[in-house]
């Protein structure tokens, strides 16, 4: 599992033309916003492995989620997308929204819509690859860092930097968006 996989099954099928329609924006910006998007939620959650309880929690999550490995626009998946996101982002979700929109050029609502539509199937993707790498619940923390290029410590910016290309800002030109930074610490 790697995050170019990970992407290639969220934007598989009909998903990005489904969400086009579903939250009134193109195809591209869809793409923009679920690229754009990946590393923040993924450094976040893991960020959350960092205590046991998050770490526990987390593990939760992806088995619960294991069979959503597709993209569901259905009422009840948006509303449990919205819940993941809460859980994911805490505090930091409306902020994470907003510098999404800043630099995608959609809405905070579209946004919001996107990531709520694709958050079940991520906690499935990454449900799978745990349980595929046979990952326990001390190691969630180094395979998400190993998604995001970090090695599990947290501090590398690794594929972050390429993948995002700056855009989210890169203040201190470490390669880490601005963003995700704000989730390691």
């Amino acid at each position: 599992m790697d995050i170019n996989s990970i992407l290639g099954a969220l934007t598989a099928g009909s998903a990005v033309n489904d969400m086009s329609k579903q939250f009134n924006v193109n195809g591209n910006q869809v793409n923009s916003v679920i690229n754009a998007a990946l590393p923040a939620l993924i450094g976040a959650m893991q960020k959350n492995t960092a205590t046991e309880s998050g770490a526990a929690s987390l593990a939760g999550a992806l088995a619960s989620h294991l069979g959503d490995t597709s993209v569901n626009l259905s009422a009840a998946s948006l509303t449990d997308g919205s819940k993941i996101l809460g859980h994911i982002l805490g505090g930091n979700t409306n902020s994470t929204f907003s510098a999404l929109a800043k630099q995608t050029g959609v809405s905070t609502s579209q946004v919001s819509g996107i990531l709520s539509a694709i958050a079940p199937a991520l906690l499935g993707l990454l449900g799978a690859g745990q349980k595929s790498s046979n990952t326990g619940i001390g190691g969630l923390g180094g395979l998400l860092g190993g998604l995001l290029g970090a090695s599990g410590n947290q501090s590398s910016g690794g594929l972050l930097g390429g993948l995002l290309g700056g855009a989210m800002g890169d203040k201190n030109n470490n390669g880490v968006p601005d963003i995700i930074e704000g989730f390691m610490k």
